[in-house]
């Protein structure tokens, strides 16, 4: 069995192999229509995607995905062609450890191709990250997303301080934040944020 401080390593893995092999180029897709009240990402040039990532103090690492560090400061950065919409409870007892809700993913056009069989969902405080995603089995799942069609990933967030210290969140307003990694089968390895979405921990 592989530990769990090694799964979601596995998995940046996986999707970088399937980043090189699809190669970098832009693969040519429309952005999607927004939502009211819904987060989008959009496709960012080299020189943007470097200017987002220094204001934000977030960079991406060689594999394309974002790191998320503890303790340092977030903003989702540009990048990604799906639309992410979060359905997680508003409050939350910080004694549960954990909140659970569902993410909805549409594109504005087709895509085939493999993701990560759950998003990755954390906690921000004070534009400041304070949990870390909770590592996911390396396998990816087949994706078949039709125009507007909703898929829905399961996402759990810990309610575990990521800091030295450990133990459970303060008490407060955080910022709840969702990641999806796909790799469609004609273009490059791409990930997509949705949020922020309040959530208030007692």
């Amino acid at each position: 069995m592989i530990p769990d401080r090694w799964k979601y390593a596995i998995w940046a893995v996986i999707f970088a192999v399937a980043l090189a092999a699809t190669g970098c180029a832009d693969g040519g897709l429309p952005e999607p229509a927004a939502s009211p009240g819904d987060h989008v990402t959009v496709e960012a040039t080299s020189s943007e995607a470097t200017s987002s990532e220094a204001a934000s103090g977030e960079a991406a690492s060689s594999t394309g995905v974002t790191v998320i560090e503890c303790g340092r400061p977030f903003r989702p950065p540009a990048g990604g062609r799906l639309i992410l919409r979060g359905r997680f409870p508003a409050e939350a007892e910080a004694a549960d450890r954990a909140v659970a809700g569902t993410v909805e993913v549409t594109s504005g056009v087709a895509l085939h191709g493999v993701g990560a069989p759950r998003a990755d969902v954390f906690l921000v405080r004070d534009g400041r990250v304070a949990t870390l995603p909770v590592p996911q089995d390396a396998l990816g799942v087949r994706w078949d997303l039709a125009p507007g069609k909703i898929t829905r990933l399961s996402g759990e967030a810990t309610l575990v301080a990521c800091d030295p210290a450990g133990g459970l969140v303060r008490p407060g307003g955080y910022d709840l934040y969702a990641r999806v990694l796909f790799t469609p089968d004609d273009g490059a390895g791409v990930e997509s944020f949705g949020g922020p979405w309040p959530l208030d921990v007692r």
